[in-house]
């Protein structure tokens, strides 16, 4: 696991302590760290990669937090709030080394290795990040009342903090060996074995001893051997170099005493290195020497702090990032939003920055778990999901000091690192600021017109923009301020702003022809909705759908047969038909026990999620963005504790992993039309092919709905919005589908 073997000689230091020494304690746990654990410690999710998602993880997390309760031990978790500078340039040199590890897998999987594919695709947990399950873990922590906090920037340096002042909030740290470069006072957990009752940590003390270093210099031994915010020293990856590798700190130890313990030095010496591998590494230490030293943290009586900071450097914007006003860390860290739209803000680059040329960007679209680079992806993350961005930063911006009105942000691609895209400046901020103050809506109107109104529901939202009486009542009035809005009210006024700024809602408030689109979906999936109410997320997924076909991507195009897992049975018409219908149900969920999903892949259907996930997450980015600049407006009745659920009741957090859709389009690949053994194979398949699926039967009914309301979605647009050629390709899937469901 990467957690475990971020340095083999310092993890061959751990000590073993009792877990008795931690009764009635609290012990500050990385919540990053502590997902990799959980993901690693079980082999029960080897195909974690290949399919998007987990299906056991929240029970596994239960029953560990069972073992902390049952030993009188509280886990105070800590996340991780805002990137780093360099954190995401290092993410995705990770990451693309998972994207060459999981090509390997599938090669396995495509030549009929099914045990040696699982094996490697098991091997890498790196492709997928634990930041992805922060919702889940906080969603369990708040329903056992256990206390968390969201870091402004990194968990370590937070964790740190109470060590540093022995706060009487924790009696222990647990966490990646990073803990040890901040002034911690001593050993840092690394694991606890409930069944032995045994704690495994290592004491800074005993490796400085070890070492024959002082901490300044053991710092700086940490950041060669590289960190999650700075690449690896170049010599140290080098097999040329260093024969054994991966390369630990001790072998660090040995270049820099060359050096005199003098990291510019080493630089010269390993100069023509540098040159070939990573010219810029000198700065790029230098930078993050400065983070250590500066980190930023929540001080026990909540001021946002930076450790000496009487020694901060004039141009400490150039490794701290620009400084957010502290309402916003209280956002973060309360869990209205995430860190997504802080980033690229804290990370834009100054005038004078701007002026020059850059090597890195304020945000960078991150790699996908396939690893595919078509001409429809790299479309949509450079020319159409920027669209969205722009808007959701544009609504943040305008509420931030002007300072940050005369910033550049600025992003970046994993698959081209010279590609750079100007993505927000203050002479391009767009109407979305206008679009968002034109809103204006009363409870009292609400309760009046619509008695069975579902505030956050989206369905009650669009539903009610279809009758004018209510319409006439939502514009915004300079004598009347929007202020005090409830948390019910909140939620409406987000989607009603996200639909407007959209495109599913015009200035005059009315439905557009999308809209309308939408609405007939909405309605032709409400029966389903009713009828599975403990299914979540499906009207919110009709919107996904919606801006997919928008962007182009949700249709029967674009097959990439080099992927493999496409339709097989049928004429290339029926194929067609079931590759669209399986892309829909690639946007739902498949239920599963808590067991590793076992079943047919598909590299296709990976390859079509990561698509959907970059639009849900930009979606999710102006959601947020609306949110911020609601509370930022004074518009929110703050004086209610509900920012956390506030903030995830809202859409688009929920990102299904393929199983679904692969289930469905295994289905049907082997189901005639008008089948009369239509029965008997919808009972047969899951023992068959999904064993751990708990209602297939169900999942089966609720996407073949969730196609149909897409398509009589499609049926209302005019020919303008969707061409003719692309609305008989939904008319041919809707007919395959009537003739075997």
């Amino acid at each position: 696991m990467e957690a475990l073997l971020e340095d083999a000689y310092i993890n061959s230091q751990v000590a073993s302590y009792p877990v008795s020494m931690l009764e009635d304690h609290a012990i500050a746990v990385d919540a990053t760290y502590y997902l990799h654990l959980q993901l690693d410690s079980q082999p029960s999710e080897p195909l974690l990669s290949a399919l998007g998602g987990v299906t056991g993880i929240q029970s596994r997390i239960e029953n560990d937090l069972n073992q902390w309760q049952a030993n009188n031990v509280i886990p105070f978790f800590i996340f991780d709030g805002q990137n780093l500078k360099g954190q995401d340039e290092v993410n995705i040199r990770r990451a693309r080394e998972g994207i060459a590890q999981t090509d390997r897998a599938w090669e396995q999987y495509f030549n009929g290795q099914a045990d040696a594919a699982v094996q490697s695709f098991g091997e890498n947990t790196n492709a997928f990040h634990p930041h992805n399950f922060y919702r889940l873990l906080q969603g369990i922590l708040k329903e056992r009342k256990l206390h968390f906090l969201v870091a402004p920037f990194n968990a370590a340096a937070q964790i740190a903090s109470f060590d540093m002042t022995d706060s009487d909030q924790v009696g222990g740290v647990m966490g990646s060996v990073e803990l040890l470069m901040y002034p911690i006072n001593d050993c840092v957990i690394r694991s606890i074995d409930w069944e032995t009752r045994t704690v495994r940590a290592v004491s800074k003390t005993h490796l400085l001893s070890v070492l024959n270093v002082a901490d300044h210099t053991f710092v700086d031994l940490m950041l060669m051997a590289g960190t999650s915010f700075l690449p690896a020293f170049p010599a140290l990856t080098d097999g040329n170099i260093i024969k054994n590798q991966p390369s630990n700190i001790n072998d660090a130890l040995n270049i820099l005493r060359v050096a005199r313990k003098d990291v510019t030095q080493v630089c010269i010496t390993f100069v023509d290195t540098l040159k070939a591998q990573d010219p810029n590494w000198l700065d790029k230490y230098r930078k993050a020497r400065m983070l250590v030293d500066h980190f930023t943290y929540i001080k026990e009586n909540g001021e946002i702090t930076v450790h000496n900071y009487d020694t901060l450097t004039q141009d400490n914007y150039e490794y701290l990032g620009l400084s957010l006003p502290p309402e916003m860390f209280h956002y973060l860290n309360t869990g209205l939003i995430g860190p997504r739209i802080l980033n690229p803000i804290t990370h834009a680059f100054t005038q004078a920055e701007a002026s020059k040329k850059q090597t890195s960007a304020s945000m960078e679209v991150l790699p996908t778990l396939d690893g595919t680079v078509s001409p429809e992806y790299r479309k949509l993350v450079t020319q159409q999901t920027p669209q969205i961005k722009e808007a959701a930063l544009s609504l943040v911006v305008a509420r931030l000091h002007r300072a940050f009105l005369h910033s550049t942000v600025t992003m970046g691609v994993w698959f081209d690192r010279d590609f750079k895209r100007k993505l927000w400046d203050f002479k391009n901020q767009g109407p979305y600021l206008e679009q968002w103050k034109s809103w204006r809506v009363s409870a009292e109107v609400v309760e009046k017109l619509f008695p069975d109104f579902v505030h956050g529901s989206i369905f009650s939202e669009v539903l009610a923009l279809e009758k004018p009486e209510f319409v006439a009542t939502t514009f915004s009035q300079k004598d009347k301020k929007v202020k005090n809005l409830s948390p019910d009210l909140i939620k409406s006024f987000s989607i009603w702003r996200f639909l407007h700024i959209r495109g599913y809602v015009d200035n005059k408030h009315e439905l557009t022809n999308w809209g309308k689109a939408l609405s007939q979906a909405l309605t032709a999936l409400q029966p389903t909705a009713k009828r599975y109410w403990k299914v979540p997320h499906l009207y919110e997924s009709i919107i996904v759908a919606l801006e997919l076909i928008r962007f182009d991507l949700l249709n029967a195009k674009n097959k990439h047969e080099e992927l493999r897992g496409l339709p097989m049975h049928g004429s290339e018409d029926d194929q067609l038909s079931l590759l669209l219908i399986s892309r829909c149900a690639c946007l739902l969920k498949l239920r599963h026990e808590s067991y590793g999903y076992t079943g047919p892949l598909s590299k296709s259907l990976l390859a079509f999620r990561s698509l959907a996930s970059e639009v849900r997450a930009a979606d999710r980015d102006l959601v947020e963005a609306i949110l911020a600049s609601t509370f930022m407006a004074a518009q929110a009745d703050r004086r209610k504790d509900a920012n956390w659920e506030l903030g995830n009741s809202l859409p688009f957090h929920f990102d299904p992993d393929v199983s679904l859709g692969i289930a469905v389009k295994t289905f049907f690949d082997e189901i005639n039309p008008n089948d009369p053994e239509m029965a008997k194979k919808k009972k047969n398949f899951p023992s068959s092919y999904i064993p751990y699926a708990t209602a297939f039967p169900e999942d089966l009914e609720i996407a073949c709905e969730f196609f149909k309301a897409i398509y009589a979605g499609i049926k209302a647009l005019p020919q303008r919005e969707l061409s003719a050629n692309d609305q008989a390709v939904w008319e041919k899937a809707a007919k395959y589908l009537e003739a075997r469901a």
